[in-house]
Order: C-alpha cells, then structure tokens, then sequence
C-alpha cells in the first residue's frame, strides 16, 4: 500500500514538474493574466512586444499607481521595440556611430517610429502593476530594421 501511494506521489509531482517546464509563449506575466499574443512582427510594417511597469510602492491611490506603472510599461516597451528590432547583439554592442553607442544611434533614427508606437492592449494586477502589449507600425519596418541592425558596427 506505502509502496504505491509513493509510485502515485512520484508520478504526481514528475507531471507538475514537466508542466511548469512548459514554456507559454502567449501568456500574460501578471499574477491575474490572460493569455493573448505577446510579441513579434505581425507583418512585415508591424511590430508588437509586452513590457511590465510597476508603480512606486510609496505611491498612495489607485489612480496615481495605476497611472506610474502605465508609464514604467511604456518606457520599458519602447526599449524592447529597439532591443528587438535589431537584436540582442544591441544590448552588449561595443561598436560606435560618431561616438555614440550603438543602441543610441538606432535608437536615435527610429526615435519617431518607436514613440509613434500605440498601446493596443493594458492589464493590471491586484497590486497594480501594469503590462501593455505596445505596437509599432510603419512602411518597410522589417527592412529599415534589418538595414539599421546591419550596418551597425557589433565588434
């Protein structure tokens, strides 16, 4: 009897540990989320990612930490758009334009594209952090990307 509530046990805790090794690309990171589709080119002009913010924990009201997470989303999500776009070589890019780091050219000649960008999606948790799914949308995105990304020096 011992002998096979343990062989159960075991089998029981082997499925919850493969099912927590499941990665989920399409579910939300917030406590209470959702599952919807996160981030990627959606087509060749548009591109999406998710981004978390978290308001101050000193903050008092549900306004004002709902408003500062939205924020901290935003900003977060803006830097992801130029981290993705060109790649992850960009956030250890040794190489320099005139003096700048790579990421601060790029960033620099997308500037309009990435802050022209929308939130099409905005979700909060019970403690009031904030995850958006931020868009950006424009004329030969994908190529303009690649180009930037490609003539960038990544020594």
């Amino acid at each position: 009897m011992k002998q096979k509530k343990l062989i159960l046990m075991m089998a029981i805790l082997v499925t919850f540990v493969f099912a927590q090794c499941k990665s989920s690309p399409q579910r939300s990171q917030l406590k209470d989320g959702q599952s919807y589709t996160t981030e990627g080119w959606l087509d060749d002009d548009t591109f999406q990612v998710r981004a978390l913010g978290a308001p101050n924990p000193n903050a008092k009201g549900f306004v004002r930490r709902r408003t500062q997470a939205k924020e901290a989303a935003l900003l977060a999500a803006q830097k992801r758009v130029v981290e993705l776009l060109v790649g992850a070589k960009l956030s250890a890019a040794s190489g320099s334009d005139s003096g700048e780091s790579t990421g601060i050219a790029i960033s620099k000649e997308l500037d309009g594209v990435i802050k022209g960008g929308s939130i099409v999606k905005t979700t909060y948790d019970s403690e009031d952090n904030c995850e958006i799914t931020y868009r950006v949308h424009a004329k030969g995105l994908k190529k303009m990307a690649q180009a930037k990304a490609s003539k960038q020096d990544f020594r």
